[in-house]
């Protein structure tokens, strides 16, 4: 599996470094896997992710709600009906 180094996410996904790890931190995005040096690695869909969230916001969703739907999401429940 590709994994990106976090700057190379952030040119894919168009967001800065600081509000990956912000997300991150809150919750939004799982953890990401480290290097030995301490570098975070991301899969793929990461990217997608990202997407979903900053899609969502321009939509008027706030933050903990998009939180919710990835949660559902990510437990392979529906989150609409």
């Amino acid at each position: 599996m590709n994994r990106t180094f976090i700057g190379g996410l952030a040119k894919q996904a168009g967001v800065p470094i600081k509000t990956i790890r912000y997300y991150e931190d809150v919750g939004l995005l799982p953890k990401a896997q480290r290097t030995a040096a301490g570098y975070r690695l991301y899969s793929p869909g990461t990217v997608n992710r990202l997407q979903f969230i900053k899609k969502a916001q321009s939509l008027g969703l706030r933050l903990e709600d998009t939180k919710e739907i990835l949660e559902l999401a990510d437990r392979g429940r529906c989150p609409c009906g």
